[in-house]
């Protein structure tokens, strides 16, 4: 054993490989939202920044992806979840403590390769630029919009964690402030990326625009828990969000408008644990038609998709005036981010 080999390698081991399983293992099995997030950062290049060398959008969307996959490998150990994607989650597959260290390491893995985009913006230009200066502002951006994402989840947690003993309930103004922080903190990460590295954009901030498809995104997430039974698949159980004690945005609706004690209520209150619930399925069958039938939070939810959804494309015609809007690659995703 030589001491002063050891201590003279700055780099990485070669062993890594195995503490990445984890990651490496989420990121083999298949989204099931058909990638919209690299769709939308294509989107809004398309109609918006017009950045036309590939290896910089791409070099985004990696960044973005990983953060995204890194995220999921935390979320799904706060939730306590056993399935992702319809496959048992990493953290039951690899123990919790290598997945949070994995999960960890990948968010710095993803700031270090967001650290080659000034060259590759400097070489696209053609110009002279401070790389230094453009390196700040890509490290600046990363930290906020992770700052931002981690407010946002603590406070659901919070929310959720602490439901029995709040003094009272969120409104939904603030668990919209919530998801837009939770759910929107990478889309607008990769608009003010693009929007940093685009050599023509002078338009006005579309940061707003970024911030409504984030709420879409969770809203229709939110609703497809509850009713759509691919859910069962996915999750483990329809209706995944009651059973873990979530004030999403139909539970949340429900228990503020229900003016009696409804099943909703007795089976986030009364039931104290994930465990509790899942051995109560009429309870739960009874929850969700309560939702549907008599507290009408589904429609309720169903509703704020429709209308966020048409201010989305009212926004982007408003914007654009090049090409039609609604044929952009933009338009088609919030499309989709509305259908339930």
């Amino acid at each position: 054993m030589n001491i002063d080999d050891i201590i003279s390698k700055t780099g990485l081991s070669e062993s890594q490989g195995n503490i990445l399983k984890p990651y490496e293992y989420l990121e083999a099995i298949p989204s099931n939202n058909n990638n919209i997030r690299n769709t939308l950062l294509h989107g809004f290049n398309e109609l918006y920044f017009k950045i036309k060398n590939g290896e910089i959008i791409s070099k985004v969307g990696e960044v973005i992806s990983i953060l995204h996959q890194s995220s999921l490998l935390i979320d799904d150990i706060e939730d306590s979840s056993d399935y992702r994607r319809g496959y048992e989650t990493a953290h039951r597959k690899f123990g919790v403590p290598l997945t949070i260290n994995c999960g960890n390491l990948m968010y710095f893995v993803a700031i270090d390769k967001a650290l080659a985009l000034p060259s590759m913006y400097r070489s696209y230009i053609n110009e002279t630029v401070n790389i230094e200066e453009v390196g700040y502002s890509v490290s600046l951006i990363i930290s906020q919009e992770m700052i931002n994402l981690h407010h946002g989840q603590g406070l659901d947690l919070y929310w959720r964690e602490m439901l029995p003993s709040l003094n009272e309930l969120p409104s939904i103004e603030e668990y919209l402030g919530m998801i837009m922080n939770k759910t929107g903190g990478l889309f607008r990460l990769s608009v003010r990326l693009l929007e940093l590295l685009s050599p023509s954009f002078d338009g006005e901030s579309v940061i707003p625009l970024a911030n409504l498809l984030g709420i879409l995104y969770q809203a229709r997430d939110d609703y497809l828990n509850i009713v759509d039974s691919k859910y069962a698949h996915i999750k483990g159980f329809v209706g995944d969000d009651l059973i873990e004690g979530k004030l999403s945005l139909p539970i949340l609706h429900c228990l503020l408008t229900a003016q009696e004690k409804s099943p909703v209520y007795t089976f986030l209150y009364d039931l104290k644990t994930s465990t509790e619930r899942k051995e109560q399925p009429s309870l739960l069958s009874s929850a969700i038609k309560f939702m549907v039938e008599n507290s009408k939070s589904m429609e309720f939810t169903r509703s704020l998709i429709t209308e966020y959804s048409s201010k989305a494309i009212a926004m982007i015609e408003k914007d654009v005036r090049v090409m039609d809007p609604k044929e952009s690659f933009l338009a088609k995703a919030i499309v989709n981010l509305s259908s339930v």
